[in-house]
């Protein structure tokens, strides 16, 4: 048996990876914050979509451009391609933050 093998990549992996992305307005991670809206793991790729928080959010290309380096690091574990891209048409709202988030946000 190998014990150095990699694991399968799955989107727990993907998400552990997302939590060092950080909004710069809010200081939050992307995962809490529930800007993650899909992830999709298929042969050589990975993909990340994420939703912004308004419509003109002044950092999603910050956002993006952190998303896919973090998503790009884990990718290259198992020689993949790595994506993240913004849903523009998406909408976020406080609902999708964790639990402990919004609490501590009050909401």
């Amino acid at each position: 048996m190998d014990c150095t093998a990699t694991p399968a990549l799955d989107d727990a992996a993907v998400l552990a990876a997302l939590r060092d992305v950080f909004d710069p307005e809010i200081g939050e991670n992307v995962v809490d914050l529930g800007l993650v809206e899909a992830i999709a793991i298929e042969p050589g790729h990975v993909r990340v979509t994420l939703l912004p928080t308004s419509a003109t959010c002044p950092m999603a290309d910050l956002l993006l451009d952190e998303a896919e380096e973090a998503l790009g690091r884990l990718a290259a574990l198992y020689g993949l391609e790595a994506e993240a891209v913004i849903d523009w048409d998406g909408v976020w709202d406080p609902q999708r933050m964790s639990p402990a988030l919004r609490e501590r946000f009050g909401w």
